[in-house]
């Protein structure tokens, strides 16, 4: 673990140590010091106790007006892209989570900081240039964890927001010194980390934990402030949270190449040690890093409109690449030559633009439907119970789940293959979808299994509309190469309601599974309610006498 810091101050020479001691003397007094908003450090303490709640974290969010506004106008915002508006911070935690609500909250402070600072610092220009940069860089970092399909987009997005938080500091205590600074470095090209040291015997790496520390923030987002510019090479084996904070760290980097390249000296050589990077240590492939780049300067611009930020003109990539080829035309090439690059790279970054919308819609399809089936998938079916089940919860309205499995589907397998198992699959789910309300959700719960929530249903509804569902696929002949396959399905139905109360959307789901269980029990290819169980309980209760001839409930 790396020291505080103001424990690494001990090890510098001696004038370098007291430069640095008398500046964090300076820092360390509260008044110099940028602080996070009351609302947002409660949040903060109180989401590290496992108990806390989210109806205990909503209310102390909403405490702050401006910052719960922020928070629903970009969850209902295309940075999210959900397909309903979300009304209640409630909604938005239950949906994204305690740890996304958190992180997003801890963003928006953070940006107010930043625009605050420009607002009224004696280096505006130097503040403005210094945050636009950091959105940039979140932004890029989100885009990558999305890629790689990482756990906490959010989470890196407010590291990478952070990483040159040091920076801050720097402007704002030495804004002359800095400059110098700054200016060095683009005349020279020369590691802005080893010139700041040089100066101040200090880096805003350092600087920057320093003040995350003061924050009281977690060693997730610390560690990768201090270690952006150099992290180590990726170990053999580690813990999973260092594992964690380790590719985080990397993430962070890489978003720090990418910023460099809209807001220093353009280079291809930069572009090109991106992709290398990007491949190397994500597999992530140079299209995906081209159409990225492409499309940042709109994403960052439609992000700070949604976060209310008063971003100024920002050049894209394409007109990055633009200006460098005007700037090579003018060495080697005559207007017309020139004239036809430009033209060529327009049209590049035009096709370039619709590859990446195409992509973007096809990727937030595969990430919301079933292959094989073109239903909802399992993850989507997640976020829709819980959302049904708090609306039904809280409004006093029915909430049905009907569990449905095909009947002997491993002997269709294993007598006409896979191939045709896979198109039983796909004609059963059009069925399925084909004969609900368009009030109700179809999903593939997996393999064999589908699932269907019935929102403003009762028990009598969903079990009529389950045995509809039955006899569909009953009479239903699949004609196969020739063949004509038939096949059954049998239901499980479990209803939340006032007469039929369920604690939670998990028992909901289980309880509809156990009834399916009993439907496959006893004979298969019918539907089983919770009458239907409530029947065979009554009649496993009498003697046996009693039941031997009588029927199971039908």
């Amino acid at each position: 673990m790396d020291p505080p810091a103001a424990a690494r101050v001990s090890n510098l020479p001696g004038n370098g140590a007291s430069r640095v001691r008398e500046i964090l003397r300076l820092l360390d007094q509260d008044r110099d010091l940028p602080t996070l908003s009351p609302v947002v450090e409660k949040v903060l303490q109180r989401v590290k106790d496992e108990r806390v709640s989210i109806r205990e974290l909503a209310e102390i969010i909403k405490n702050d007006v401006s910052l719960s506004f922020k928070i629903l106008k970009v969850v209902n915002s295309a940075f999210y892209g959900f397909p309903r508006k979300i009304s209640t911070l409630t909604q938005a935690m239950v949906i994204l989570g305690l740890s996304a609500v958190k992180n997003l909250a801890l963003s928006m402070s953070i940006l107010e900081i930043f625009v605050q600072e420009a607002s009224r610092g004696k280096d505006g220009k130097g503040f403005r240039v210094f945050w636009e940069r950091s959105l940039f860089s979140a932004v890029a970092a989100r885009r990558l964890a999305l890629l790689m399909k990482h756990r906490n987009e959010e989470e890196v997005f407010i590291a990478a927001l952070l990483q040159d938080i040091g920076t801050l500091l720097l402007i704002k205590h030495l804004p002359e010194d800095y400059a110098e600074v700054m200016e060095k470095a683009q005349r020279s090209a020369s590691d802005i980390v080893a010139l700041e040291e040089d100066a101040f015997g200090i880096n805003h790496a350092v600087l920057g934990e320093f003040l995350a520390n003061k924050w009281r923030l977690p060693r997730t987002l610390t560690i990768p402030i201090l270690r952006h510019h150099n992290p180590s090479p990726t170990p053999d084996s580690l813990e999973p949270e260092e594992q964690h904070i380790h590719q985080l760290t990397q993430l962070v980097q890489l978003s720090n190449q990418i910023s460099a390249i809209f807001y220093e000296e353009y280079r291809s050589d930069r572009v090109e040690q991106l992709k290398q990077s990007a491949r190397t240590h994500f597999n992530i492939s140079p299209q995906e890093i081209e159409d990225l780049l492409d499309h940042l300067a709109d994403e960052v611009k439609e992000v700070a409109e949604f976060f209310g930020l008063p971003l100024e003109g920002t050049q894209s990539y394409s007109e990055l690449l633009m200006a460098a080829n005007i700037a090579l035309g003018k060495i080697n090439l005559t207007y017309e030559q020139m004239n036809r690059e430009l033209i060529a790279a327009k049209k590049r970054a035009e096709e370039l633009s619709e590859q990446l919308a195409e992509a973007n819609r096809k990727l937030q399809e595969m990430a919301n439907v079933d292959g094989l089936t073109q239903i909802f998938n399992r993850r989507v079916f997640q976020n829709l119970i819980t959302r049904e089940f708090y609306r039904s919860h809280r409004y006093g309205h029915p909430l049905s789940c009907i569990m449905i499995d095909l009947d002997h589907f491993k002997h269709v397998n294993d007598s006409e293959g896979h191939l045709v198992g896979d198109q039983v699959l796909r004609e059963v789910a059009a069925l399925l979808h084909g004969s609900l309300r368009k009030t109700d959700f179809l999903a593939r719960y997996g393999g064999e299994e589908f699932v269907v929530i019935l929102p403003e249903a009762e028990n009598k509804a969903a079990a009529t509309l389950a045995e509809k569902l039955r006899r569909a696929v009953e009479a239903h002949p699949f004609d196969i190469e020739g063949r004509t396959i038939h096949v059954t399905i049998s239901l499980g139905v479990a209803t939340y309601s006032r007469e039929m109360p369920v604690t939670s959307e998990e028992e909901l789901v289980q309880r509809a599974d156990a009834n399916l269980y009993l439907a496959k029990r006893y004979g298969r290819n019918r539907t089983w309610t919770e009458d239907d169980s409530q029947q065979l309980r009554e009649r496993l209760a009498e003697p046996a006498e009693a039941t031997q001839n009588e029927p199971l409930p039908t």
